[in-house]
């Protein structure tokens, strides 16, 4: 268990062996769910980019429309647990990066999902 002060560290940026791809469709995903402008994110294998994209946009909607961002966050099936246990917590100011670690990590886990799906495997 990742304690609050922690962020997700992926040793390798696309963490389930199916690099070739991933990053592009992470952008396509967050474009979707999050109205994140493909033109602006960060190189498509530039993880760390992407999340500090995600991060601005994250801070973005919980100012702005917060019901906009619980909403997409339910849309995306994010752990309601793991939401409240951020949101919750006693350190504010690691929020933001918290949930955007954990939509990338959803995200990904969607992708490799549909790629199972797709070739039979799932």
């Amino acid at each position: 268990m990742k304690s609050y002060n922690e962020k997700i560290v992926f040793k390798n940026p696309f963490p389930f062996g199916e690099g070739f791809g991933m990053g592009q469709s992470l952008v396509e995903k967050l474009h979707k769910d999050f109205s994140l402008e493909k033109e602006s994110v960060p190189a498509v294998n530039d993880l760390a980019g992407i999340r500090e994209h995600l991060i601005n946009k994250v801070i973005e909607l919980m100012s702005k429309d917060y019901e906009r961002f619980l909403s997409s966050m339910y849309r995306i099936d994010v752990s309601e647990s793991k939401v409240s246990k951020i949101l919750r917590s006693k350190d504010r100011t690691t929020i933001p990066e918290r949930f955007a670690d954990l939509i990338i990590e959803r995200q990904l886990l969607r992708i490799k999902t549909q790629r199972l799906y797709r070739s039979g495997k799932l």
